[in-house]
């Protein structure tokens, strides 16, 4: 008995290492876990438990013990009642499948079925991790010793079982606890890391790297569909007077709002990004020249029209322009190498184009004219 039990923790200890690795975008306990999220996690736990079945012993007839039930308080503690309460159904139907009908099954799939609505129940409580878990597993061990004692009807032999399998439980749930927070942790550092490896820290928008990363996705998925895919490189003109001017601390603050602005003004699937500097880029999937011409000026009269607070004693406002280069595969790279940085060549170009015809322009690599006028930085 004592070597299943171990057995049973080992296994248990691999899975949730896998499942670990499943889990590693999602913040584990978050309340914006999706339902499939949930349903997914109740459902394989489920799967856990039916395996950790097979490395059952038997302490009477058509009586088994196992860890199972700790499936139950682990996802339950984890991930919440929803997932507590599937797997404890889908255990309790297994355990009939698996082994067949009688009074003994029909009692052990009662015992489970409680044991999904009692863990479920203790997850709402706003309790710490550890003290949550280890209620759960002495309510569950609580039902097994009433399932135990009706199945074997015969206190002696529950006894010779029952304290081994409680003992075991709960240094297995004190242990189980240590791996799983330690899997918590790693994923949270991994999380924060991705989000740093891809992230701008000023804007908290897509950083360069992983605006390269889109760019080689989309355009790949651009080719394979034959859709457009535009992209527009803004940049804030006279944006070193900004900084001469007010500061770097005042540079910063419009950096972040005209973040805020491109993010409003784009479509959902757009991908926002800044490159550098006063640089930033919308990558459009999607998107035909003419439309992404219309998002540029879109973009280019909410800027103009936003009035920038910033950050100094007496809160000086300042209005700022943008100039705005645009350029569309394949229109405006037909005839060139087709590489994913040619469209950001022609989107630079006309860049250029609107910076060399008086800025607060919109020019698209297609067109040879800006349709707008010139103004400069005005401050109030």
């Amino acid at each position: 008995m004592l070597s299943s039990l171990f057995v049973n923790v080992c296994i248990f200890v691999t899975f949730l290492f896998f499942s670990g690795v499943l889990s590693k975008k999602y913040v584990i306990g978050s309340r914006s876990l999706s339902m499939p999220v949930k349903i997914s996690s109740g459902l394989l736990f489920g799967l856990y438990g039916i395996i950790l079945m097979n490395y059952s012993f038997p302490v009477g007839p058509h009586v088994i013990a196992d860890m199972r039930h700790l499936t139950v308080v682990v996802v339950g503690v984890y991930m919440g009642w929803l997932p507590a309460l599937l797997c404890g159904i889908v255990l309790s139907i297994a355990r009939i499948a698996l082994y067949g009908w009688s009074i003994a099954a029909f009692i052990a799939c009662i015992g489970l079925l409680t044991v999904g609505f009692l863990c479920a129940w203790l997850s709402t409580f706003p309790w710490s991790r550890l003290f949550k878990m280890n209620v759960m597993n002495l309510a569950s061990m609580a039902v097994i010793f009433v399932t135990l004692s009706l199945n074997l009807n015969n206190m002696t032999t529950v006894m010779r079982y029952y304290p081994t399998q409680l003992i075991i439980s709960v240094i297995a749930c004190l242990f189980l606890y240590v791996i799983t927070e330690h899997i918590d942790s790693s994923n949270v550092l991994f999380a924060q890391l991705q989000i740093r490896a891809s992230t701008d820290h000023l804007t908290q928008l897509n950083n360069l790297r992983q605006f390269e990363w889109s760019l080689q996705n989309e355009m790949a998925g651009a080719k394979l569909s034959g859709e457009s895919l535009s992209l527009l490189v803004i940049d804030i003109d006279h944006f070193k007077l900004v900084n001469d001017t007010y500061g770097h601390a005042a540079g910063d603050e419009v950096l972040r709002d005209l973040g805020k602005i491109l993010l409003d003004q784009a479509r959902p699937l757009d991908i926002v990004s800044r490159n550098g500097g006063e640089e930033f880029t919308v990558l459009l999937p999607n998107c035909s020249a003419p439309a992404a011409f219309v998002l540029g000026e879109k973009i280019r009269k909410a800027v103009q029209a936003n009035v920038f607070k910033l950050p100094t004693i007496n809160q000086k406002k300042l209005r700022i322009t943008v100039s705005i280069g645009a350029a569309t595969y394949p229109a405006d790279t037909e005839g060139m190498q087709q590489t994913d940085h040619v469209l950001v060549e022609q989107a630079d170009k006309a860049l250029y184009q609107a910076k060399n015809n008086g800025r607060n322009k919109v020019c698209a690599a297609g067109r040879l004219e800006p349709l707008h006028p010139s103004a400069q930085l005005i401050e109030r």
